[in-house]
């Protein structure tokens, strides 16, 4: 077996190109399909006509009217639905991001979607080449590097197909916090990590990383960066610039995501939609009628004491490992698994974040001898998310699986193996 593999390892590069090329053929062929990238795109043409980004207005009419499935398709109801298949409400990022992508604008959907997606697989191959000449990460002395590279793409392939499908902005967002968190400098760290956190809120918990790194130049530089990064489209239109951060404080931020029913939809994978699909009526009311849920109906402050629960859990293991030396990689992979896990909203494709945990943990656990146990159970938890697709259970079976939320508790035992691991590498290493 073991010769098998070296001879593979010496074909690892031709392989990789191979897959990238794979990847470039699936980005070209669906750039023309619908997806998320247009709800970016028609927020960035909403800076020129003025029109609110969120839209939340008509999200807020739509939840008040439409208790039952039949009352979607009551007439008067009709114009609520046309204006929610047409970007209402699904733009939820930070004004910033709209303004970026002004430039996009100035080209056909077409062309601007192939443009994004091209962007996203550029931030793939940069990522790759940044975690494979990491040697904090990649070992000097493993007989299989570029197999471990191949295979950290090969176990996250369902997730990197649904993120080319939806053209979605999360390479990019890794790619901005990997650079943030390897850079030497404390300026250019802090820069972009501030441009990620002011993309999508979500990598404010990488702010844990420079904590443990006692990187206080870096955590000032961070600060300065969020209100310039931030302060930025007040130049294009001032008014309108507060009005939408305003707008996005308040309805998204403050309203929204604090309130576990947002898209609590059969594909959202994260934990606040797992509760509420499993304990709160009308949370996914097409699908819940289907699988017998909700189980039981509970309130959504006992909702929110469950989810206190689960983060209590899931960040005693950080907290221990704050207080270890040389843990920073183990860190960033758990808070990757955190930022997917803990988003009110994580679809398929959020789960690209388990790309470095999952190059991580391969190259410590591959290199240890004697411990082909620990190997065999971590490849089959990170062949689950795989062997729960279509392709393997049909259809009907991946609509149960994702209506219970298989990929937070696949992602949660990933967290779980690899905090296992740093602890008893720490009490191997006394």
């Amino acid at each position: 077996m073991w010769k098998f593999l070296e001879n593979l390892e010496k074909s690892g590069k031709w392989i990789l190109t191979a897959l990238i090329l794979i990847l470039l053929a699936l980005s070209i062929s669906r750039s023309k399909q619908k997806s998320d990238f247009l709800d970016y795109y028609h927020a960035a043409e909403r800076w020129e006509t003025g029109d609110n980004l969120y839209r939340f207005d008509v999200a807020l009419e739509l939840q008040t009217k439409i208790k039952t499935v039949e009352d979607l398709f009551l007439p008067e109801n009709l114009h609520l639905l046309t204006a929610l298949q047409n970007e209402t409400a699904t733009y939820i990022y930070p004004p910033l991001f709209s303004f970026l992508l002004i430039p996009f604008t100035y080209l056909s959907e077409n062309n601007a979607a192939l443009i994004f997606e091209l962007f996203s697989l550029i931030s793939l191959i940069v990522i790759l080449y940044l975690i494979f000449q990491n040697k904090e990460i990649t070992s000097v002395r493993s007989r299989f590097p570029y197999l471990i590279l191949i295979g950290s793409l090969l176990f996250n392939f369902r997730f990197l197909e649904s993120h080319i499908q939806n053209n979605q902005v999360g390479l990019l967002l890794i790619l901005l916090v990997l650079i943030s968190l390897t850079v030497r400098s404390h300026f250019l760290g802090g820069l972009l990590l501030a441009l990620a956190v002011s993309i999508k809120i979500t990598p404010l918990v990488f702010l844990f990383v420079f904590v443990y790194e006692k990187q206080y130049k870096r955590i000032f530089w961070f600060l300065i960066w969020m209100i310039l990064w931030n302060s930025l489209p007040l130049l294009y239109n001032g008014n309108y610039t507060i009005q939408m951060t305003n707008e996005w404080l308040t309805e998204i931020l403050g309203k929204a995501f604090s309130n576990p029913l947002l898209r609590s939809w059969k594909n959202n994978q994260s934990l606040s939609s797992t509760l509420a699909k499993y304990f709160v009526s009308g949370a996914d009311m097409i699908n819940q009628p289907n699988y017998g849920m909700p189980f039981i109906n509970l309130s959504l402050t006992s909702l929110k004491i469950f989810q206190l629960f689960f983060m209590i859990l899931f960040g005693i293991p950080l907290l221990l490992l704050w207080k270890k030396e040389n843990k920073k990689w183990e860190i960033i992979s758990l808070l990757f698994l955190v930022s997917a896990l803990f988003s009110g909203i994580s679809w398929i494709h959020s789960f690209i974040i388990c790309l470095i945990p999952v190059y991580f943990i391969l190259n410590r656990i591959v290199d240890l001898e004697n411990h082909s146990k620990e190997l065999y159970i971590l490849f089959f938890l990170l062949s689950l998310p795989l062997l729960a697709h279509r392709t393997f259970v049909g259809s009907k079976v991946e609509s149960a699986l994702s209506m219970f939320s298989i990929l937070f508790y696949t992602t949660s035992l990933l967290y779980f193996y690899i905090v296992r691991y740093a602890l008893r590498e720490t009490e191997n290493r006394n």
